[in-house]
């Protein structure tokens, strides 16, 4: 989608370009002036005065002076324009950090996370989160007695094997030192001074002589400290840390061969860990476990007698769910619920039967562990106060289940024999019975079999461009693929456009050429309503597809079109009501798809892949079948 342009989803100038449902939530923003609020960074006052309260949380607008301060004094920049949906923030490390007005999900790199409230507008003034703010910073506001302070935080803490040699990775909010703080034969106490820290806890490792690592806050408000306690099998040298880049600090061990050479990593249960010094809270209370959203710290995978292992490291409760597909494609995934990724990604290859491991957050309150295999294996689980267990069997076995779900910790449940049931459409977040713009229509089809597909732009608006590639020409390719997919499955099809022209004339109004597209399907009575797009921005940051509607018609049909492209490759932005003038005055239901943003590097090489494009298509053509499936018309022969 082009920002600049006569597009789509717009249908006004660039004083028009938030949709009036934004502007509906800006207009219904209390009225009351901005607080303010004093706090202590790094041995100087800093005050914030654009502070509002939303959810019970602070919100800093973007003009506040202090935060203009705050924001370099981190090295981060903040990039946003009156008018504009995304605001910016790229870290010193540097990270894109991406939050858009009206939507709780952010993106910090390339994790997807949901804030307390969604950012909001006071006039042509932006309100972000202030929490996530600093946790994107490593900062975390702390308070006691009266007193806020920006805290710097030891912000993650990334274990990597390579043979008998194990490397710790810790990076936080301002320059780090390590320094030994405890020394025995079996274990290791650093504490990073000035630091606190959200990670604490235990995290079983059990792999190149290491044991378990524990973190703990120590210290005071003022003056915190983070404790990180390695364990490890005697005979382990521990390296000097290493200040590798200001904020990150390496910590190295080594295993010598001879110790316990034939035992690989996960076998023999390690000796029992020594507890860490005495820890108290940055306010003088003994630590404890925090609450909320579990957390999932690790992944090991290692050969086991019949096949192989796979260890989930969770701390906390949750639920799960699982699935497979079926032969010849083998993969098998687990949906974590509840729960947040602590470090980066995992993508890594794994011995046989199970060809590789990808972890990921996929949603904002959701981990996914996913596994690539080689045929259609038995797979049994187990779960523990440390997470969830998977035996893979190297034999294939035949009707093996497909879904299933279970719990760890307190949430811990048998794993489900049957399928689990699926939910029925616009019966979640989108329940007809809170849409905002009325009742169903009671649209009737009197071409059943017709689905209009309306590629975005052409002609004298060629969309947005960059690197070469067009979005008219990108929506066009993918429209005519997925003419091809549902003509072979039995559909008739009609694109608003077949090649690289305006739909009503060259250099018409937006109001024109929208509506002729939509007199195209409502004229024919079309079945459904399809218009695609390519995004953009003014920099890098967002990336992932979107899926928009206007009217309750169009909730059933985006959920399934919503659920299949969220295989695509790239982030699922999820389903987004807004007033888009296709998809509103579109009598059928429609969908308006925002296949990815061609401002972003990954992105961008998914929308010039012919492959990626196909299959898109094919994803949609799905989406569409398994829609009309479940919402037959009278008297019609299924899809």
């Amino acid at each position: 989608m082009n920002w600049t342009n006569r597009f789509i989803a717009r249908t006004g100038r660039l004083a028009l370009l938030i949709s009036p449902m934004l502007a509906a939530l800006a207009i219904a923003l209390p009225a009351f002036a901005d607080s303010s609020l004093t706090a202590t960074y790094q041995g100087r006052v800093i005050r914030f005065t654009h502070v509002q309260s939303r959810a019970g949380a602070p919100a800093i607008g973007v003009n506040d002076p202090g935060f203009a301060t705050l924001l370099s004094d981190t090295g981060a920049l903040l990039t946003w324009k009156p008018g504009e949906r995304f605001v910016l923030i790229t870290t010193s490390v540097p990270s894109v950090v991406s939050f858009a007005i009206g939507d709780r999900r952010y993106d910090a790199g390339p994790i997807s996370l949901q804030a307390s409230f969604a950012p909001f507008l006071v006039g042509d003034e932006a309100y972000l989160p202030l929490r996530e703010v600093l946790r994107a910073l490593d900062l975390a506001l702390r308070e006691e007695n009266g007193v806020a302070v920006l805290q710097p935080q030891l912000a993650a803490l990334d274990v990597r094997q390579e043979d008998a040699r194990v490397t710790l990775f810790a990076h936080g909010g301002t320059t780090l030192h390590a320094r030994v703080a405890q020394e025995s034969s079996t274990s290791i106490t650093y504490a990073f001074d000035g630091v606190g820290t959200t990670l604490a806890g235990t995290r079983q490792v059990s792999a190149g002589g290491i044991a378990s690592i524990t973190i703990a806050n120590a210290g005071t408000l003022r003056e915190p400290s983070t404790l990180v306690t390695v364990q490890f099998e005697s005979g382990t040298i521990a390296e000097a840390p290493q200040n590798t880049d200001g904020r990150d600090v390496l910590l190295a061990f080594d295993t010598p061969a001879s110790a316990n050479p034939q035992q690989p990593a996960g076998g023999e249960a390690s000796p029992t860990p020594e507890p860490p010094p005495d820890t108290t809270s940055a306010n003088g209370a003994a630590s404890a476990p925090a609450s909320g959203p579990a957390t999932v710290t690790g992944v090991t995978v290692a050969p086991a007698a019949d096949g192989v292992s796979v260890a989930i490291a969770i701390t906390g409760s949750a639920t799960y769910e699982w699935h497979r597909l079926r032969e010849p494609d083998n993969r098998f995934w687990v949906d974590i619920e509840n729960a947040q990724l602590q470090g980066p990604p995992i993508d890594q290859s794994a011995p046989a039967p199970v060809l590789s491991v990808r972890v990921r957050q996929v949603d904002p309150t959701t981990v996914r562990v996913a596994l690539s295999l080689s045929g259609p294996k038995s797979i049994a689980f187990s779960s523990s106060p440390d997470g969830l267990g998977l035996a893979i069997g190297s034999q294939d076995v035949a009707d093996a289940l497909r879904s299933g779900s279970g719990g760890v910790g307190n949430a811990s449940t048998a794993v489900a024999a049957a399928p689990l049931e699926q939910s029925e459409p616009g019966t979640g977040s989108f329940d007809d019975t809170s849409w905002k713009f009325g009742p169903r229509s009671g649209y009737v089809a009197t071409n059943p079999r017709l689905i209009v597909i309306d590629p975005g732009h052409g002609g004298s608006d060629p969309g947005t461009a960059h690197g070469g590639a067009s979005e008219a020409q990108l929506t066009l390719d993918m429209a005519k693929r997925l003419r091809a997919i549902l003509i072979d499955r039995g559909w008739e099809v009609k694109l608003t456009r077949e090649s690289d022209v305006d739909v009503y004339a060259a250099n018409d109004s937006a109001h024109d050429e929208l509506q002729a597209r939509d007199d195209i399907a409502n004229k024919a009575g079309a079945r459904l309503f399809v218009s695609i797009h390519a995004n953009a921005f003014i920099n890098s940051g967002p990336y992932g597809t979107t899926t928009y509607i206007s009217k309750p018609d169009d909730v059933a049909f985006a959920h399934f079109v919503e659920t299949h492209l969220a295989a695509d490759g790239t982030k699922d932005d999820g389903i987004i009501k807004s007033h888009l003038y296709v998809t509103l005055h579109a009598r059928m239901p429609a969908v308006l798809i925002e296949t990815a943003f061609l401002t972003n590097p990954g992105d961008y090489a998914l929308l010039t892949s012919a492959a990626w494009r196909q299959k898109v298509a094919e994803e949609i053509a799905d989406g569409i079948g398994q829609y009309a499936r479940t919402y037959p018309v009278p008297n019609q022969p299924a899809q």
